[in-house]
């Protein structure tokens, strides 16, 4: 059913997918598809959850011996990586999941980072907020996907700009004046 789902998805668009075609498609009563998805946007957060699983499975596991910034760099690469091996398929469901989904409204790919982010709290400046970081990551890497699947050729390397992202978040933007500059 879910791969049935995807596949018209990605084929007509999740608007004009309807549950009987994806039953249809599945070769499975209409019913049987409301029993595993309750809804038509449960197929979107399937689809979301296995993204990431993948993402995080590719990795083996938290990396303690590499530092903070090491560990979301691999993240976002293979997100990034993911998305650019099934660009039609990534552009189809994120497409439809902003529209369709509240993905600023406490995604599980935030929980993600902000676990991670907690277990690695002690590389983090003293006060910084894990949950907030967590927030920001995912929003921004929303963002940045939504930007990557605009109309045409992708504008830009989506892993580039995740890193980018990271780097940014983790270093800040202001240059920071020292000693005595610092009071003034």
């Amino acid at each position: 059913m879910f791969e049935a789902a995807v596949e018209l998805f990605v084929e007509q668009g999740y608007e004009a997918t309807t549950m009987e075609e994806i039953a249809g498609r599945a070769d499975v009563a209409r019913t049987s598809v409301f029993n595993y998805f309750e809804r038509k946007s449960a197929f979107l957060d399937e689809w979301s959850a296995r993204r990431r699983a993948q993402a995080f499975h590719a990795l083996g596991g938290p990396a303690p011996d590499i530092r903070l910034r090491d560990e979301l760099a691999r993240v976002m690469t293979e997100l990034a990586r993911l998305s650019d091996s099934s660009r039609r398929e990534t552009t189809a469901m994120i497409s439809a999941a902003v529209l369709a989904l509240d993905l600023l409204d406490d995604h599980p790919l935030t929980h993600e980072f902000t676990d991670l982010l907690e277990r690695r709290r002690a590389e983090l400046r003293p006060g910084v907020d894990p949950t907030l970081v967590g927030i920001t990551l995912a929003t921004g890497y929303f963002a940045l996907l939504r930007a990557w699947i605009g109309p045409g050729r992708a504008p830009f390397e989506l892993d580039r700009r995740l890193i980018e992202l990271v780097d940014l978040l983790l270093g800040g933007a202001v240059e920071v004046a020292s000693g005595a500059e610092a009071g003034s």
